[in-house]
């Protein structure tokens, strides 16, 4: 399997861990994901997101970056950061010292000239289609607008939601994305991970992506892209709600979040960014029961790597 540069430093990180446990130290942060808001200017119908108003402060936010700006990138995310009056002016004054990556759909004009990376949400090639989808007039242009004005500026990915509803399109949409952004970085596709039966895929979606979509999808994706799917989709049942991952087994070290912090909107500091999207808010590094309904083939492989060197 080939294996993406999209992720930060696995490498480095994986002997940084390895050297810290076996010194008993603790190993630099080299990633930490702030999640500034519960708040969102879309209201997209597969959407899980309790949507409860929560704002980080700024001044929180600068606390974090006192404590960790200097060793991590600091990935921004949400609900949808750009609704948060304080963030996009504090980014263009201070991208040049920090390494900011910003997560957005991109319906505000993002800063992307002082952020490192930038990964926008689009679900759909069909305009009017995505703005039922995100009931917002108008939202697909704008936002596939804002895509081409920040691929010169910046590295741009997009984050494509698969679901029972698009997972069909994806060709079609890939073909549509190589022909709108010259310069796109890679597409990332994501799995549905909500309880509405209209979006979620069953085994027999997971049959028909598989054998009748992914072939030609990979013949579409260009290399980056195409390594983050045989990371992310390289068993059917990673398509398929409450599927388990007998690897993830509980109770055992998740070495992966020992380099990694999570905030929430209020400033609580977590481990582990997946957990935290399910509601399990960790502070130590250990596996829990949700770990058994996944983890991608990157994170898998980081857990194992640390494993076999501390033997």
């Amino acid at each position: 399997m080939r294996y993406s540069l999209y992720w930060d430093d696995f490498n480095r990180r994986i002997e940084e861990t390895v050297v810290a446990i076996k010194n008993g130290i603790n190993q630099p942060v080299r990633r930490v994901a702030v999640f500034v808001t519960d708040k969102c200017n879309f209201k997209c119908l597969y959407c899980n997101s309790h949507n409860n108003g929560k704002v980080l402060s700024e001044s929180s936010f600068i606390n974090i970056l006192d404590k960790y700006g200097d060793t991590a990138i600091i990935h921004i995310t949400g609900g949808e950061p750009s609704v948060v009056p304080w963030l996009y002016p504090l980014i263009r004054e201070r991208g040049d010292k920090y390494k900011f990556h910003l997560n957005t759909n991109a319906f505000i004009t993002p800063p992307a000239s002082y952020v490192k990376r930038l990964k926008i949400s689009l679900d759909d090639f069909d305009g009017s289609r995505w703005d039922r989808l995100v009931n917002k007039s108008g939202a697909f242009n704008i936002v596939t607008n804002n895509i081409k004005k920040s691929i010169p500026k910046t590295v741009v990915s997009l984050t494509y939601t698969l679901t029972k509803q698009n997972y069909l399109n994806v060709v079609e949409f890939t073909m549509f994305a190589k022909e709108e952004f010259n310069g796109l970085y890679a597409i990332f596709f994501s799995v549905y991970k909500g309880t509405d039966q209209r979006f979620v895929m069953d085994r027999d979606d997971a049959d028909i992506f598989f054998d009748n979509v992914l072939p030609d999808l990979k013949n579409e994706l260009p290399s980056e892209s195409l390594a983050l799917i045989e990371e992310t989709i390289n068993e059917k049942i990673r398509l398929i709600k409450g599927t388990r991952f007998p690897v993830n087994y509980p109770d055992s070290k998740c070495y992966i979040s020992m380099s990694e912090r999570v905030f929430s909107p209020d400033g609580n500091e977590y481990m582990c960014s997946h957990l935290y999207r399910d509601n399990i808010f960790q502070t130590f590094p250990v596996k829990h029961e949700k770990c058994l309904y996944g983890c991608n083939q990157r994170l898998v492989m980081f857990n194992d790597e640390v494993e076999r060197r501390l033997v």
